[in-house]
């Protein structure tokens, strides 16, 4: 297909768009198309375990940190600096998606008391955690959402890695 050829499909495709948003979306989120991304980016060969398995656990570890509103921004510019896959990391760091938020700032906060010593104050994982009581002990939460995070993200790498390696094993044996 020359580039004339190229330009009028493009064009075609543009028309077909303005008249039909529709299509659009459709061609975007087609099922070829969405087995075409998982097997390019989830399943792709030519990345290593190591590199799979380091952007599982740094998503993670983003998903955690206590720059929320951010999260994504940052764990995707760094996934680019850091050459990571980054359809890994964005996936990865969903981790603190809505209902698993209240579990995160708990586990959080319960880390966070390692670190305070005897200022620790520990809450009930009862329903009345609010905003109030966590900007009362926003020391606590903050080291504590750090450590989360970094273990968090440490066991998911090592957890990925070796399911990745055991994989790997299964279809070597297999072939």
């Amino acid at each position: 297909m020359n580039n004339s050829e190229k330009i009028k499909a493009g064009i075609q495709k543009l028309k077909a768009v303005c008249v039909n948003p529709g299509y659009f979306f459709k061609s975007l989120f087609s099922k070829e198309r969405g087995r075409q991304f998982i097997k390019n980016h989830l399943f792709n060969p030519d990345q290593s375990a190591q590199l799979k398995a380091l952007s599982i656990g740094f998503g993670v570890f983003m998903g955690i940190l206590p720059i929320w509103g951010f999260q994504l921004i940052v764990a995707f510019s760094l996934a680019m600096l850091l050459k990571l896959n980054k359809a890994l990391v964005i996936l990865a760091a969903h981790i603190s998606f809505a209902p698993l938020i209240p579990a995160v700032i708990f586990l959080s906060y319960k880390a966070g008391g390692y670190w305070m010593g005897e200022k620790n104050i520990d809450i009930p994982f009862n329903g009345n955690i609010s905003l109030k009581s966590i900007s009362l002990h926003l020391e606590q939460y903050l080291y504590g959402s750090i450590s989360l995070a970094i273990v968090a993200g440490v066991t998911a790498g090592l957890i990925t890695f070796a399911l990745l390696k055991l994989v790997s094993k299964k279809t070597i044996m297999a072939t």
